[in-house]
């Protein structure tokens, strides 16, 4: 069965060129609210033709549909996480947080990999998500204040400028440790 509980590891980087996964640069966003993490893909919407002189739905149509989409909370507030997270921005070590002075969408590749079930996990990747972050949660002694961010993924092209896949999954056997 091949069945999906649980995240492993959601990972971010800076989109490469060509419409491919990048290869390195990943940077994992840890601390992640427990039932905050959705991925939500949905179904290609229909048009539906009728005619006048017959009854019922004569045909249909692909219509337009909203992108597929990756949404969070991390509870790690690291001045790092919010260089990626609202700006972008790779950066390590910073110590402060200036928020932009222009709100921009940005884009990033995302990779997130599930629990181990079965003997498998599964590994949905994004290879450009249009990115905004902001905070969430009430600031109160029983909880923690989280970034909240959200993507779209974003159709990118390759060398030739044809489109390539916007989003996609595998599954991967789990390499047990010896022992």
């Amino acid at each position: 069965m091949a069945a999906v509980t649980g995240i492993k590891s959601l990972e971010l980087a800076i989109v490469a060129a060509n419409g491919a996964m990048p290869v390195a640069g990943w940077i994992k966003v840890d601390d992640l609210e427990m039932g905050s993490v959705n991925i939500t893909v949905p179904p290609l919407e229909k048009v539906r033709i009728r005619v006048e002189d017959k009854s019922g739905i004569r045909w249909v149509l692909p219509g337009e549909t909203d992108p597929a989409s990756l949404a969070g909370n991390s509870l790690n507030l690291s001045v790092d996480k919010a260089n990626l997270l609202f700006k972008g921005l790779v950066t390590t070590g910073a110590t402060e947080f200036k928020a932009p002075t222009q709100d921009e969408i940005y884009y990033l590749a995302a990779r997130l990999t599930s629990n181990a079930f079965e003997g498998k996990q599964m590994v949905w990747e994004a290879p450009s998500l249009a990115m905004s972050a902001g905070f969430a949660n009430a600031l109160t002694k029983d909880g923690f204040l989280a970034f909240s961010f959200s993507g779209e993924a974003t159709t990118p092209v390759d060398a030739s400028g044809e489109a390539v896949s916007p989003w996609g999954y595998k599954f991967i056997d789990v390499v047990l440790p010896e022992g």
